[in-house]
């Protein structure tokens, strides 16, 4: 590629001499192609889904929404761990073995198929049998039995989606998965407000369990294209003999999945059912929580290609390089969303204001939420280290302290109702971010150590 357009700032010595010694850089180049073409995804996709989520609040209405977020948390508690756990193990290994030991890359592509299929239906089968007993118990909402039995069918597709998502990420196909990503994103937003306009909150269901299916399919037809340009295969044949990889890997991630999750659902089903506000309250935490889910895509974009890197540097030995890497990422980080929390700051209620005269108050809501993306932005990169390094039980420990936490302080401020609990989750990470950063400083000073004896 040519960067003569470099030459352009020579006027600025200083930065002229940062950007040649930038792009000089192969793995900034990486970062840089997978971070772009990740934006490119997000902006669009997450554009095009914020959109049609503030079109589905107005067509249904604001109970409604609490009790159609609830359903999406519920199912998120189930399936999302189970896309977590293998989703990294495959991204990990086939970056490393992808040109090193093609067999070895093809089976553990083979094991993480069998994985998510056994893993999705045993979790699919689980949510049928305690459908009732959820709804009834624990959302206190017998009519959403069916619409959670409905949407455990689009889970199953969710946790085959997470092995073929780690496949795509392992051999650094962004600018394919991108394509893919956009085309879809405007697809099964305008179907899912296409459902919703024509069958109310049914429609909503039936839409958000129509959309992993959809995906798993055209996913499906473009790793198959992945595969034979990298000249990879399949390999159910001796898949197993990779058991260690779910040892070492994927069971640590199930585990950190069966906490994270389940904490994000039991605290917000403990909001759901306070006697105060309940439902309503939870649709102003939904309300917040929207932006808090779409502005994490900025830290996603910039971390996306990290994964892949710092396994390839960590076995290489190379930890001043990934050290260089996390305190540019966390100074980037720092530059990005001190601004962006201002500015919900100033103007949150005036952002509130667009879902409805009913979500008058929201923005400060909508403030701390967004505030809260630091301290998560600086754990995504830290725990990242933790992953490529091998890490995975320490990185389920520092998950468990996360947990305790949240819930501790949901209990303990559930009285200011969603105020409270965006605070709770506040507290969580700021303190997940200090134990998280005790432990890569001393991993770093022990792995530097080592590799200066050698």
């Amino acid at each position: 590629m040519n960067y003569q357009w470099i030459d352009k700032f020579r006027a600025y010595p200083k930065f002229h001499a940062l950007l040649q010694r930038a792009f000089s850089s192969e793995i900034f180049k990486r970062i840089l192609r997978g971070s772009f073409w990740n934006a490119i995804l997000n902006f669009f996709s997450k554009g095009v889904s914020f959109i049609g989520t503030v079109v589905i609040i107005r067509l249904i209405g604001k109970e409604a929404y609490g009790e159609f977020g609830m359903l999406n948390s519920t199912i998120a508690m189930f399936g999302m761990f189970t896309t977590f756990s293998i989703s990294q193990t495959a991204t990990k290994h086939i970056a490393e073995f992808r040109d090193l030991n093609r067999p070895k890359a093809g089976r553990i592509i083979g094991l993480s198929f069998l994985f998510s299929a056994t893993l999705g239906m045993f979790i699919f089968l689980i949510v049928q049998l305690t459908a009732g007993l959820i709804a009834h118990n624990s959302l206190e909402a017998p009519h959403l039995e069916g619409s959670l039995r409905l949407m455990a069918t689009g889970m199953l597709f969710g946790s085959l989606n997470g092995a073929q998502y780690g496949v795509i990420n392992g051999l650094e196909a962004f600018k394919e998965n991108s394509f893919l990503g956009i085309f879809l994103g405007i697809m099964l937003t305008i179907l899912k407000i296409a459902l919703t306009y024509w069958f109310g909150f049914f429609g909503a269901v039936l839409g958000m369990t129509i959309e992993p299916f959809i995906t798993y399919l055209a996913t499906f037809y473009l790793i198959r294209k992945l595969l034979k340009r990298s000249h990879l295969k399949i390999l159910f044949r001796g898949a197993l003999k990779e058991y260690r990889v779910l040892f070492n890997y994927s069971l640590p991630s199930l585990l950190s999945g069966m906490l994270i999750f389940p904490t994000n659902w039991y605290t917000m089903s403990l909001l759901a059912t306070n006697k105060a506000g309940g439902y309503d309250d939870l649709a102003d935490f939904n309300v917040a929580n929207q932006w808090f889910n779409v502005l994490i895509f900025i830290t996603y974009i910039l971390v996306s290609s990290f994964l892949p890197i710092f396994a390839d540097l960590w076995t290489k030995k190379q930890f001043y390089k990934v050290n260089r890497i996390v305190k540019n990422a966390s100074l980037a980080i720092l530059a990005i969303f001190i601004p962006i929390s201002l500015i919900f700051l100033v103007f949150g209620e005036s952002i509130a204001k667009i879902y409805g005269v009913e979500y008058t108050g929201v923005g400060i809501l909508i403030f701390v939420s967004v505030f809260t993306l630091i301290p998560q932005s600086l754990c995504i990169v830290l725990n990242n280290v933790l992953v490529a390094s091998g890490r995975l039980w320490t990185s389920l420990s520092v998950f468990a302290a996360w947990s305790v936490t949240f819930i501790a302080f949901t209990f303990l401020l559930l009285s200011y109702s969603s105020m409270g609990l965006v605070i709770a989750r506040l507290i969580a990470f700021v303190l997940y971010l200090v134990i998280l950063f005790s432990v890569y400083r001393s991993y770093y000073r022990k792995s530097s150590l080592q590799a200066q004896t050698i």
